[in-house]
């Protein structure tokens, strides 16, 4: 194989692309995603028209930041994988080649998930996303969330043998129904487990367990990663917001997840929340309504 020419191909391909994509102008960012509509008082009013424009231009200037560094990231590698494959495809291996293929297939998800969570954000801060609720088993739905997480990430080698996850199902069979968009409430399901993952560098267990107060159902997933800091507990569900550690930058994210989460429980009806402590683990608890029987119907 030729892994030390090839590697040599690899950095000048992305070298020429890094000064490619340093001339991308980042994308326009919609407006109903940058809108701020807080509930001022009276006494408010004044001081908040003289920090609104302020607030804005700081919203644009981070959500202009935050967007541009996630399109290019990707980008930069499709491109840089893409020139090296064409010109220099008939040298390389069939391993570094279907290397290289993976990487621009991954970077291609990345993208598409970008684009797919701010179109996403835009529709439920606009309203025009609206969720259809039905009884739904709230077992069978927590179970197929994990099982999807456990064959995405924890059969995958670890990079060192303490990044292992694993998946733990709730203990009961059983649980009453619960009113939720099935397809919405999933998505919630997987952005959380996918941020488990994300900020549990060392690998480790994911509990998931199920509660009930006979009126709503609780939905919480434990890890055992870094941890949120206090003072950014109730931010994190906020559109960009995200913790700024060594960690973050590494895994990268727009942001988006977390407040596409809790616009989602909020149109079902119910809430996301966190509880967590530094370098000892976070968990995510989710309420939804429970359905009614046909008793209670009639």
């Amino acid at each position: 194989m030729l892994m030390t020419e090839s590697a040599s191909m690899q950095a000048d391909s992305m070298m020429e692309n890094n000064a490619d994509t340093n001339t991308t102008h980042p994308p326009t960012s919609p407006s109903n995603m940058l809108a701020e509509t807080p509930a001022d008082t009276p006494a408010d009013t004044e001081h908040a028209d003289v920090d609104a424009p302020h607030e804005s231009s700081r919203l644009e200037s981070e959500f202009l930041a935050i967007v541009s560094h996630e399109l290019r990231s990707p980008l930069a590698a499709i491109k840089g994988y893409a020139a090296t494959l064409r010109r220099h495809g008939q040298r390389l291996g069939r391993a570094e080649r279907d290397e290289f293929l993976q990487a621009i297939d991954e970077a291609s998800d990345r993208l598409e998930q970008l684009i797919s969570r701010m179109m996403e954000l835009a529709r439920l801060e606009a309203g025009t996303l609206t969720p259809h609720p039905v009884p739904v088993d709230s077992v069978q739905l927590v179970r197929e969330a994990l099982a999807a997480a456990e064959y995405r990430w924890g059969s995958y080698p670890p990079v060192a043998p303490s990044q292992t996850y694993t998946f733990e199902p709730p203990g009961q069979l059983t649980m009453p129904l619960v009113l939720a968009d099935l397809r919405l409430q999933r998505e919630v399901l997987d952005i959380v487990l996918e941020n488990t993952v994300k900020y549990s560098p060392d690998g480790g267990a994911v509990n998931v367990t199920l509660d009930t107060d006979g009126v709503m159902l609780t939905i919480a997933v434990r890890d055992h990663g870094i941890g949120i800091p206090p003072d950014h507990l109730e931010r994190i569900f906020d559109r960009f917001h995200r913790v700024d550690t060594r960690l973050t930058r590494e895994v990268g994210g727009a942001g988006l997840g977390l407040a596409i989460c809790k616009r989602i429980m909020a149109l079902q009806g119910g809430d996301i929340w966190a509880e967590s402590e530094p370098d000892v683990g976070s968990v995510f608890y989710m309420t939804l309504p429970l359905a009614k029987s046909n008793d209670e119907r009639q």
